[in-house]
């Protein structure tokens, strides 16, 4: 558990103690440890420590001896009021839960109870009962109380850290702690505790500015979420702010956070013209419904403007989130910026520059953060061992490819350790034309339900558009003819839309184009029509705007192949003779 030591956070009820890192190091053996535990709105605990399902909560003082001798008795009675109150919600909300909670106090002796001689003896580790069970002489298992049984233990841990579970229907993420299963009508997922990496990105809270940084699949969501609902919990009277890029991503966090954390009233989500729609009702700015539906860019650009100059001292968050900021301009943020506390304020943005499908993609000019910490999320969660290695080796092959256009540009693609060890497969299959590229992807289909054993709705399949133009001017509606053969060989699909989320219960494989898809994960995709992408070759000739296009392409190829997480066939009529991407792709697998 030495590694909990490692969080870094400026926040006084998230801060590692110096004989917290100790503990660690001399004293948890076979013992499970969840850190930075707040069980309760304003209860925040360094420690949460489990052993043979018996609970113990441990708060670290830094209380100096001098002040002790000063205040011996107040703090003594601070303690035991914090006792009492957890005491009291615990009781209130999980009677059938056993627990003890001790403060350990390494600077100090106790001679004095003051009335307190069962609070002292039970609840209270002093300088020399602190020595006694580092040096061996004292057992940590004088505090604990009574064994809980699996079913109550991890629903009360569910319920007290939400912020360090996870929601899937795939693996189990820390094997130290057992899965919960929820099933109903409309949804089927695990909740998970997260590893043990992801934890202490989420206790590791800084004031002011932080970029999250990293490629599809590493958590930058989960980890968004997590800090929010982390930091909600902590401090309870203030606001949060969560801001996405689309209405689908929008209102998957919104189902996300209720399922994980229902008393969230204090976090809010919006996409970022939700958001200024809000204000302006809140706000009473001038809005009128009829031009909105009709002029929707330019109504929301004009409440911008409107709430700049009308709203004054908008610091209204102690926390702001933003999620996939390369898809807001810098107008956005820097207005967004002006809700935030001017002092002590947490700035979050999360950023994948490879995920950036933009019609104005410059990248020849990169996003400045000068004036952020950044922190580089660099694991793969998402994907199966081999969709993850091919999705690695694509990433490695395009940075190669791009730095032989361009030797100047950075690394553009990000490469991350591979988490998982599931091994399913990753194919491309070649067909001559159209029509057999249409019933290749039948066979796909029928391939993955009857020989790989997946559901219908484990499956997606997606295209960059719905409809290609073709050199001759005509326009082929791909996704009617998808329709169309889906309909013959009786397939039920559903369209993705922003209803749809991953926790809905689909009943049936989805199909979408690249831009309605949103944060939707599948566990097998099948991706076709990439002859639609207009850049399929390039060399260094070519100007700066055209090897920006053709990036933009492969940016399009990789979230598609990111949406997988253990199956990945891609259907084209092209090979690497004809097309730059087809080869980066091939030589991938």
């Amino acid at each position: 558990m030495k590694d909990y030591a490692n969080i870094k956070s400026q926040l006084d009820a998230l801060k590692v103690k110096t004989y917290e890192k100790i503990f660690y190091e001399k004293v948890i053996k076979d013992e499970k440890i969840i850190p930075k535990v707040t069980p309760f709105k304003g209860i925040n605990i360094d420690t949460l420590l489990i052993k043979e399902n018996k609970i113990l909560f441990i708060k670290f003082m830094d209380t100096s001896e001098d002040l002790f001798l000063l205040l011996e008795e107040e703090l003594l009675e601070v303690m035991y009021d914090e006792y009492l109150l957890l005491e009291s919600k615990i009781d209130k909300h999980f009677k059938n839960i056993s627990y003890n909670y001790i403060f350990v106090m390494p600077n100090v002796d106790i001679y004095n109870n003051y009335e307190f001689d069962d609070f002292i003896y039970n609840n209270i580790v002093d300088k020399k009962g602190l020595a006694d069970i580092i040096e061996g002489k004292k057992s940590i298992d004088f505090y604990l109380k009574n064994k809980n049984n699996d079913i109550d233990l991890n629903m009360f841990l569910f319920n007290i850290c939400p912020e360090y579970y996870f929601l899937t229907n795939k693996q189990i993420f820390n094997n130290d702690f057992k899965k919960i299963n929820f099933y109903s009508e409309d949804y089927n997922y695990n909740a998970n505790i997260l590893d043990k990496k992801q934890i202490i990105d989420i206790a590791s809270i800084n004031y002011n500015n932080t970029v999250f940084e990293g490629g599809c699949g590493v958590g930058k969501t989960t980890t968004m979420i997590s800090k929010a609902i982390k930091l909600s919990r902590i401090y309870p009277h203030h606001k949060f702010l969560i801001l996405t890029d689309t209405k689908q991503k929008c209102n998957q966090l919104r189902e996300y956070l209720s399922i994980l954390y229902n008393e969230n009233n204090n976090i809010g989500v919006y996409t970022y013209s939700s958001f200024i729609i809000m204000l302006a009702k809140r706000f009473n700015l001038l809005l009128d419904y009829r031009i909105l539906n009709k002029y929707y860019d330019k109504t929301i650009k004009n409440l911008t403007k409107q709430a700049k100059n009308l709203i004054k001292n908008k610091n209204i968050f102690k926390g702001i989130f933003i999620d996939n900021i390369e898809n807001f301009s810098s107008y956005e943020v820097d207005f967004i910026r002006e809700f935030l506390y001017k002092n002590k304020f947490i700035f979050n943005v999360f950023y994948s520059k490879c995920k950036d499908m933009s019609s104005n993609l410059n990248i020849f000019k990169s996003i400045s953060y000068d004036d952020f910490e950044k922190v580089i999320l660099d694991r793969n969660y998402r994907q199966s061992y081999e969709v993850a290695n091919f999705l690695e080796r694509f990433s490695r092959n395009s940075n190669q490819y791009i730095k032989k256009l361009r030797p100047d540009i950075e690394n553009i693609f990000y490469e991350v350790d591979i988490n998982q060890k599931e091994n399913i497969s990753v194919n491309i299959v070649n067909t001559d034309n159209f029509e057999e590229q249409i019933k290749s992807i039948i066979w796909e289909i029928e391939y993955l339900i009857k020989d790989k054993g997946f559901k219908e709705s484990d499956i997606c399949i997606i295209y960059p558009y719905n409809k290609r133009k073709l050199k001759n001017g005509k326009n082929i509606y791909f996704q009617y003819m998808l329709k169309k053969e889906l309909e013959n060989n009786n397939i039920k699909y559903i369209q993705s839309q922003d209803s749809l989320t991953n926790f809905t219960n689909k009943q049936a494989l989805t199909i979408s184009n690249l831009y309605n898809l949103g944060d939707l994960e599948y566990k097998a995709c099948i991706i076709c029509e990439l002859e639609m992408l207009y850049n399929q070759t390039i060399d260094k000739s070519k100007q700066d705007y055209q090897i920006s296009d053709f990036v933009g392409d492969l940016y399009k190829v990789y979230t598609s192949l990111s949406k997988a997480s253990d199956f990945i066939s891609i259907i084209t009529t092209f090979d690497e003779n004809t097309s730059d991407i087809i080869r980066l792709l091939k030589s991938s697998i």
